[in-house]
């Protein structure tokens, strides 16, 4: 019995380097410099649990304005990061049509009930995703934002308590047919915007 132990927790162990070794690959490793905010990151993933798909991004879009996402994939280990590719190169792609907040998350949405029909009878419905999907203009100072069951961002004014953002919720990536809103937001210079994933 004990050598199956130690034989499992070997397996465990391999797997959930691979897994991270996924994720990580897929990730940005930096973010790219932006005239319009200053990005930072921190991903940490959580010691005991499995490797999730939580993606994260920063996209500069044309007129100076930047596009910032964060999701998370419903699941873990190699199938949740192998999902998270994909959300996160269709995010990249839908973001140069310069399509708003909620009609990427729409597109996003469809794609994700697409994914859930590939993935087989015995996997129907298992796949899903929570996203938020903002865009920053620095000349006016505007956030466009909408999310798919994600957390709202927090607000950090330069002057003030950090507070969470009001944004209607609207539903996780891969229920379908279902829309998503959108909120405007003004930040001040000096201002943090917060986006995370659980």
């Amino acid at each position: 019995r004990a050598a199956v132990c130690i034989d499992n927790a070997r397996r465990y162990s391999r797997e959930r380097e691979a897994t991270l070794t996924l994720q990580r690959s897929l990730l940005p490793r930096w973010l790219p410099p932006t005239a319009a905010v200053q990005a930072a990151s921190r991903y940490l993933p959580a010691a005991r649990s499995g490797v999730g798909g939580d993606w994260f991004d920063v996209i500069p879009l044309s007129g100076m304005r930047v596009a910032m996402v964060v999701g998370d994939v419903v699941g873990h280990g190699i199938p949740a990061s192998a999902t998270m590719g994909r959300l996160r190169t269709a995010v990249r792609t839908l973001a140069d049509i310069d399509l708003t907040p909620e009609e990427l998350l729409t597109h996003l949405d469809d794609l994700v009930v697409r994914l859930s029909e590939e993935s087989g009878d015995d996997r129907a419905g298992e796949v899903g995703a929570t996203c938020l999907y903002v865009v920053y203009d620095p000349v006016s100072r505007h956030c466009s934002m909408a999310r798919a069951g994600h957390p709202a961002p927090v607000l950090i004014p330069p002057d003030g308590p950090p507070e969470q953002v009001e944004l209607p919720s609207g539903p996780p990536l891969g229920v379908g047919g279902l829309p998503f809103e959108s909120a405007e937001l003004e930040l001040r210079e000096g201002s943090v915007l917060a986006l995370y994933t659980d």
